[in-house]
């Protein structure tokens, strides 16, 4: 069985536009999520692409190529390209609970196939996550497989003269192990998931203290640059065509968990809007959609992978200040597959190859609910139950 690691998929699966195929038959032919993860470094190149994601990232530090394309900087003559969503998200009211809680979905599109049949599939997973703000409570996740389909008619037509194999994209035995399919499956991590392991070492509670301002948010985060910095010394060195983090993608990657996953202040997420905006390389993207056709403003950072480039891209909801997705576009598409992304080679530029998309986050005094076979651990993380 190929056994997949379920934290690696739910911290970065990958995005799709979300049409279905053109016959409601094939929704019922085709049961078999798949998803995948985003490149990250712990010590060695692991599996995986992604974000963004989705519903998370794993808080592992990200490769890096030195010939990033940056693209056009965001800035408008009345402020960063995120003012008015930034304005809108401080002004919501909020009464903080002991859960920060969202749900949403992981999104991917891959190419499978025999050679010289190949197609396109889409993939979906329904994911939930309560943040806890106590620290010793902890972090609650879930994944609930939904079908994979073709990605077009088109698509769906290669499928079927292929014979409508089962659509399991890499999960080689159809066991859908990490999403499975009409069940849930949770999973439990400390309540400073991920951002603890990218070295912001402050508890859950005290997020909600960091400042509301975005110069002196960016001096709050860095203070813990130095020590996270000092750790790549016992790392090894990196594959070709890679470095290590730097100051400013730590500082980003940071911010994006903060804003996708912690329990801050509406205040603190104005303020990471308009900090995230000013960074260097970032490209102003105007109102663009989100993969379910949801209309934002966005912001995006290019970088290289493998023979090929991606945009992570930012979309936030303007007259709410609500985060909306964090999604992954091929700009230049790859001639073969990148290091744990296999189906990503021959995807058009445009796709959105990669996404989480959030449909809700807010406070609530509810905790999960968790099934009799299903415990949680009392203190460390790392389990996980299907149900």
């Amino acid at each position: 069985m190929k056994r997949k690691n379920a934290l690696d998929l739910l911290a970065a699966a990958r995005p799709a536009d979300l049409d279905m195929p053109g016959s409601s038959r094939a929704a019922e032919e085709l049961p078999t999520p798949v998803q995948r993860g985003r490149a990250r470094w712990v010590g060695a190149v692991t599996a995986s692409l992604a974000t963004v994601s989705v519903i998370g990232a794993l808080a592992s530090p990200r490769l890096l190529d030195p010939g990033v394309s940056t693209g056009q900087v965001a800035t408008y003559p009345a402020g960063n390209a995120l003012d008015t969503a930034a304005r809108n998200a401080a002004a919501q009211q909020q009464t903080p609970g002991p859960f920060w809680y969202t749900e949403g979905l992981i999104l991917g599109e891959e190419i499978i196939g025999a050679p010289g049949n190949h197609y396109r599939i889409k993939t979906r997973v329904q994911t939930s996550r309560w943040a806890p703000r106590d620290p010793a409570t902890l972090t609650v996740l879930t994944e609930r497989g939904l079908p994979t389909v073709p990605a077009s008619g088109q698509e769906e037509q290669a499928w079927r003269r292929a014979g409508k194999p089962k659509l399991c994209g890499n999960d080689t035995d159809c066991k859908n192990d990490t999403a499975p399919l009409g069940r849930t499956r949770f999973m439990f991590m400390a309540g400073t998931w991920p951002y603890g392991e990218q070295g912001l070492t402050l508890p859950a509670a005290e997020l909600l203290d960091l400042p509301q301002e975005p110069d002196a948010l960016r001096e709050r985060l860095l203070a813990f640059w130095p020590a996270y910095s000092e750790t790549m010394k016992d790392w090894p060195t990196p594959p070709t065509g890679t470095s290590l983090p730097t100051k400013d993608s730590w500082l980003r990657d940071i911010s994006l968990e903060l804003l996708q996953h912690a329990p801050i202040s509406a205040g603190t997420r104005g303020a990471l809007y308009r900090m995230v905006a000013n960074l260097p390389g970032t490209r102003a993207l105007g109102r663009i959609l989100d993969a379910e056709g949801r209309l934002g403003v966005g912001i995006g950072w290019t970088q290289a992978v493998g023979d090929g480039q991606s945009e992570q891209q930012l979309i936030v909801e303007e007259s709410s200040g609500r985060l909306l997705a964090l999604q992954n576009v091929v700009v230049k598409p790859w001639s073969q597959d990148p290091a744990g992304n296999e189906g990503a080679a021959g995807l058009p530029a445009g796709t959105v190859h990669h996404a989480l998309v959030y449909r809700r986050a807010a406070w609530t005094d509810t905790p999960a609910r968790l099934p009799k076979e299903c415990s949680a651990p009392n203190q460390t993380g790392g389990k996980e139950c299907v149900s």
